[in-house]
């Protein structure tokens, strides 16, 4: 869903909703020279006051160009989201 309503000024307001399949942001991050790997996310424990949490693992995916080891900072929705900002930009 796209809308753009004009704004005070000489501003406009675009707002874009869209339902992606995975495997479709993976190909478009691949087409820009991305390596999709998958990364293991480990969280550790966490004890508070009155909370004591348990840690758990989950896997996601990162986007590198470099080949590497996979990181946090390379989560592959991070690298997704600035790559099509840059795209907007250019507009």
């Amino acid at each position: 869903m796209i809308t753009a309503d004009e704004t005070s000024g000489d501003m406009i307001k675009l707002e874009i909703k869209l339902h992606l399949p995975k495997d479709d942001v993976i190909a478009f991050l691949q087409k820009k020279g991305y390596t999709v790997k998958p990364l293991t996310v480990e969280v550790p424990p966490t004890e508070e006051f009155l909370i004591s949490e348990p840690g758990f693992t989950y896997t996601t995916l990162s986007a590198m160009f470099s080949a590497g080891k996979p990181s946090y900072k390379d989560l592959y929705l991070n690298v997704f989201e600035k790559e099509i900002k840059t795209f907007l930009n250019l507009i």
